[in-house]
């Protein structure tokens, strides 16, 4: 249980003035890519700031959880290496954005692969954004690489990495998430056999509240600066036509 005001208010009516609690669990984060550079350097051509350290920070941190950057790695074996086993020595947990090649996802499991057993566990979800997710458990603990681009990290981590921290908070795992109901502004297509979560706007019309989808590149981490929450599309859905009633999960 979470002790919010109510609950911190309960126990002191009934004279409880000291409790056990969970620690917060220390969150490893380590963006990968010889593109990425530090926020405060001006880009060159080919490169780009480090988004996604500071978006997963702040995610696990509103979560309840400590995060522990760890900067960013060059693409090579063995600096990768040394940085993920420094993290999971010293966090709960891991959580590691890939550079943006097939090469440097590819290295990141397989450097997963070396870092415990059971190792990585999926490679690659039906979802989108961020089809090239990779889970793992290295000698108990959680190691989740995410997409390069800040959308897909952002979403992906929502989804898979906030449950870990639940688990590792004590929280009962698949709480409901705060949501909204609404009718969709157009007809939104999608891939059979695949999830979609897609970024929306929401308005407030004389005839209920409309979601309106933001179409995007996943690169751009201002898609979901504009939106108000994401529309999920289950994979045995191939749409939704205009006017369908949704559920928003809000941001």
């Amino acid at each position: 249980t979470r002790l919010r005001p109510a609950e911190i208010g309960g126990l002191s009516a009934l004279g409880i003035t000291r409790v056990s609690v969970s620690r917060p669990p220390r969150v490893g984060i380590l963006s990968s890519g010889d593109e990425v550079i530090p926020p405060g350097d001006s880009p060159q051509y080919g490169q780009i700031r480090d988004v996604n350290s500071y978006t997963l920070a702040a995610l696990v941190a509103r979560r309840g959880a400590n995060p522990v950057l760890g900067g960013i790695v060059p693409d090579r074996a063995d600096a990768l290496e040394r940085e993920m086993r420094q993290a999971l020595d010293a966090c709960d947990m891991l959580v590691i954005t890939a550079g943006s090649s097939a090469s440097a996802r590819d290295l990141t499991a397989q450097t997963i692969q070396k870092m415990g057993a059971p190792g990585v566990l999926v490679h690659g979800v039906n979802v989108k954004p961020g089809k090239p997710t990779i889970l793992g458990v290295c000698d108990g603990k959680a190691v989740i690489g995410l997409p390069g681009n800040p959308v897909s990290a952002l979403v992906i981590a929502g989804l898979f990495a906030l449950p870990v921290v639940d688990r590792l908070l004590g929280l009962k795992v698949g709480r409901p998430e705060a949501s909204i109901s609404a009718r969709l502004s157009i007809n939104l297509a999608s891939q059979a056999g695949r999830e979609d979560f897609v970024p929306v706007r929401l308005f407030q019309t004389p005839d209920g509240l409309v979601a309106d989808p933001i179409f995007y590149k996943s690169n751009l981490i201002f898609t979901l600066a504009r939106a108000d929450g994401l529309l999920h599309i289950p994979a045995d859905a191939t749409g939704l036509p205009v006017n369908a009633p949704v559920d928003v999960k809000l941001l």
